[in-house]
C-alpha cells in the first residue's frame, strides 16, 4: 500500500513540477497511465486530434522520469492489450486489411486465427503485437455488453470481481449477481476528491492455445457507493490523468 501511494505521489510530482508537455500540437481529450510492475516505466493511454482533424490515438511506454508527450514513432502498434503489461512483455492486438474491407469485406471468409505475431522491443520491453484479419477481429467484437452499476468488487491479482450490478440504462434493464472481469485494460475515472466516478473495461479474450480471437467486450461500471481510487492496486489499471494546458 505504501508503494501505491508513493507511485501515485512521485506522478503528481512529476507531471506539474516536470511539466506535463502537451507539445503545443495535439489537443489531448483523454490520458490514462498504468504503472509497469517491477520497473520504472509507465503505460500511457492517449486519445488526441490536432489539425486538419487529424485524430492519433495508442499506447506508449515512457519512463517515469519523463514527462507525456505524444511521439507517433514510439506509440505501440496496437490497438488493445491482451494481456497485463509487465516488465519483461507487452502483448496487443490489431487488424489488418487482406482484400477484405469496404467492398470486399462480405466476400472473404473470416478467419479468426492471427495471420502474424510481429515482434519488437519499446524501452527495453519486449511487444508482442498479433495481427488479425480485419473481418475476422470485427466479428468477434461484441461491443459494450452493459453499463452497469454495482454494489461492490473484490480485486484480485489478475481479475476484478463486481457484485450486485444493474444495467439501469438499457431499455431491457439486466441484473447480474456477479461478474468477473480481467486486468489490464482497466480505466478509472476519479473526480477531484478521488472518488472513482467511473470504471471502463475492455476485455480481449485470445485462445491460450493457438491465439484464436475469442472476443473482444467493453463493459461501463459506476459504483453505487463511494469508492476512492486508492482501494485499487496498480497492477493492469489505467489511472485517468488531469492536465491543464
Amino acid at each position: 500500500m505504501k508503494f501505491k501511494f508513493l507511485f501515485l505521489s512521485i506522478l503528481t510530482i512529476l507531471l506539474n513540477s516536470c511539466g506535463f508537455d502537451l507539445s503545443g500540437e495535439w489537443d489531448i481529450t483523454e490520458l490514462y497511465v498504468q504503472k509497469i510492475e517491477g520497473s520504472s516505466k509507465l503505460l500511457y493511454k492517449y486519445d488526441a486530434w490536432g489539425g486538419r482533424d487529424s485524430h492519433v490515438y495508442g499506447f506508449i511506454i515512457i519512463d517515469s522520469t519523463q514527462s507525456f508527450k505524444i511521439d507517433l514513432d514510439s506509440t505501440l502498434p496496437m490497438y488493445n492489450l491482451s494481456e497485463i503489461p509487465s516488465k519483461n512483455k507487452i502483448s496487443g492486438i490489431k487488424h489488418e486489411c487482406k482484400n477484405d474491407c469496404g467492398d470486399e469485406y462480405y466476400k472473404t471468409k473470416p478467419n479468426y486465427l492471427p495471420l502474424r505475431i510481429d515482434k519488437s522491443k519499446s524501452e527495453g520491453i519486449a511487444i508482442e503485437n498479433i495481427v488479425f484479419q480485419y473481418r475476422g477481429l470485427s466479428e468477434k467484437d461484441r461491443g459494450l455488453r452493459g453499463d452497469f452499476v454495482f454494489e461492490k468488487f473484490i480485486e484480485t491479482k489478475d481479475s476484478i470481481y463486481f457484485f450486485n450490478l444493474n444495467d439501469i440504462k438499457s431499455v431491457y434493464k439486466k441484473h447480474l449477481d456477479e461478474l468477473k472481469l480481467k486486468k489490464g485494460e482497466v480505466y478509472l475515472s476519479e473526480n477531484e476528491a478521488g472518488k472513482i466516478t467511473r470504471i471502463v473495461i475492455n476485455q480481449t479474450t485470445l485462445n491460450p492455445l493457438n491465439n484464436e480471437i475469442i472476443q473482444t467486450v467493453a463493459y461501463f461500471l459506476s459504483p453505487e457507493s463511494k469508492i476512492e481510487s486508492s482501494d485499487f492496486s496498480d497492477r493492469g489499471i489505467f489511472r485517468e490523468v488531469k492536465a491543464s494546458k
